[in-house]
């Protein structure tokens, strides 16, 4: 009790604390000390900066967190407002104190009348044998012995029994209720990383996380708090002493427990459901659902920060089973606690088994490969074979890049642009060109992920040039019809005209001519 009494001062004016407020900084002061409201923390050579993310040093991911929007006033903290915590432990120890000087004074006076009696004539007690039936019994012995050396850390040597002083109840009771006070009331263990919110209420650093994830309310008092406050908040630095202090072995059982339930939750690949993607593709992703808030940071801090996505499937449709792995670039959080997340596509995958972890999917997964001797060669045609002969990977490779000219020249320059921007630079390996081309063609996704299954390059050359053909010939065939058959034969031919020509128009402000 002592020992955790010196650590409750005040860093400001190194007294007792006396209804302590805790900012932003970790720091808890006595709150006369705070007299007008203010973000910034009145201790000398206060380091407010917030910590990084827990990101792996080894780690190629460029995290930018987020800026704090500029408010019209700081975040007060109100003035009939202490921390909750700190100031419950308080109380405890002082009434722990108050009781152990009231046990000294009984104690006193105790030997001052026993010093009192020992002038007077005493009667000597007789001595009885004891009884065999008051004889310690020698089960229970055991009992309380192999208990006493559970308790005791394995790199701690043994104590005999008769050495070690029996147990206080006091103390016993003391410790039982201040476990209880550095109990968080979300996950309901021992503080892990506390950190403290502007109502003074105190949280683990990962539950107060992923529940800002779903609300921006305090889980006890339902005050709102500001989202960006808690990305990277210090720990609140007198209640983490304390807990090093007085369980420092149940707080590295916790920090044990944490560290491999994550580890757990990495083993299983987590699987981001929304669009479509193919590998040498970048991607870039907005993430704002809770779930995906969660997957997102455990993914940050694993050694390969990447992840798998997949298409949502059409009502009614079986379940995607292939998708992309992507690896994640950069990522650059919002105040709110949204993030823009840069990936690119390294490798597809197959869904072996998949299941559910904290809302989002995780799966067991296969990797998908080319064949090794169908990526640039083409089985050559006997010289005496009438049929025309096959076209080959570069024949292929310049039929869609006469497609690709011919849909430029026709677009406006923005649609330019951002197709070179979104999309990145065209690949020249045609193991990665059709996935490129087919991102930019005019047809349905659910038609284009028909591609990620297929392990030869040249196949998939093949289907996309089919796709390019189907798209001339529905084309071709469209305006032949609105051009012939349906008014110039029938109709006067000047309004057909003018249909025509803003059919064109709009069309090439949309960019498929």
């Amino acid at each position: 009790m002592a020992s955790i009494d010196r650590l409750l001062i005040c860093p400001l004016c190194h007294d007792r604390l006396l209804n302590p407020t805790t900012l932003h900084c970790g720091h808890s002061l006595c709150s006369r000390h705070l007299q007008a409201p203010s973000s910034s923390c009145p201790v000398p050579l206060c380091s407010s900066q917030p910590p990084s993310l827990r990101i792996p040093p080894h780690s190629r991911v460029r995290y930018t967190p987020a800026q704090n929007p500029v408010l019209p006033a700081p975040i007060p903290v109100p003035d009939h407002r202490s921390d909750v915590v700190l100031n419950k432990i308080i109380i405890l120890v002082d009434r722990a104190l108050q009781a152990d000087d009231s046990e000294v004074q009984d104690s006193d006076s105790a030997s001052a009348s026993s010093r009192e009696s020992s002038h007077r004539p005493r009667k000597r007690r007789k001595q009885h044998a004891v009884d065999d039936d008051e004889e310690p019994d020698l089960l229970s012995h055991l009992r309380s012995v192999a208990a006493q050396e559970r308790s005791i850390p394995p790199d701690v040597p043994l104590i005999p029994s008769h050495h070690s002083p029996p147990p206080d109840p006091a103390l016993q009771e003391f410790d039982k209720k201040l476990l209880d006070e550095l109990t968080c009331h979300i996950c309901y263990v021992l503080f892990y990383q506390p950190v403290t919110t502007p109502c003074q209420h105190t949280y683990c650093a990962k539950c107060l996380q992923r529940s800002l994830d779903h609300s921006t309310a305090c889980p006890i008092c339902r005050q709102e708090l500001p989202s960006y406050y808690f990305q990277d908040q210090p720990l609140n630095k007198i209640i983490m002493s304390i807990i090093l202090k007085a369980y420092p072995l149940l707080y590295q059982e916790r920090a044990q427990a944490i560290q491999e339930e994550e580890r757990n939750a990495r083993l299983n690949t987590p699987i981001f459901v929304s669009n479509l993607s193919f590998p040498g593709v970048p991607t870039i992703l907005h993430l704002f659902e809770p779930r995906y808030r969660l997957m997102l940071r455990r993914c940050l801090e694993s050694p390969h920060p990447r992840f798998g996505m997949i298409m949502s499937p059409k009502p009614g449709a079986p379940q995607i089973n292939y998708g992309t792995i992507l690896e994640i670039r950069s990522v650059q959080m919002l105040p709110d606690g949204r993030s823009l997340v840069e990936t690119y596509g390294s490798a597809r995958f197959r869904i072996l088994e998949r299941g559910s972890l904290d809302g989002y999917m995780v799966g067991r997964i296969e990797s998908i490969f080319d064949y090794p001797d169908d990526i640039t060669h083409t089985p050559p045609e006997p010289p005496s074979d009438p049929t025309p002969s096959t076209p080959t990977n570069e024949q292929l490779m310049d039929t869609c890049k006469a497609f690709l000219d011919r849909l430029q020249r026709g677009a406006a320059p923005w649609v330019v642009q951002r197709l070179n921007s979104t999309y990145g630079a065209m690949p020249t390996d045609p193991a990665l060109f059709s996935f490129w081309v087919a991102l930019v063609l005019p047809i349905e996704e659910h038609e284009k992920a028909k591609l990620l299954p297929i392990r030869s390059a040249r196949l998939r050359l093949m289907l996309v040039v089919h796709w390019i053909e189907q798209l001339n010939n529905n084309w071709y065939a469209w305006l032949t019809f609105v051009v012939v058959h349906g008014w110039l034969v029938d109709g006067p031919a000047l309004p057909c005209l003018l249909w025509v020509l803003f059919v064109l128009t709009i069309a090439r402000l949309i960019g498929w001519i």
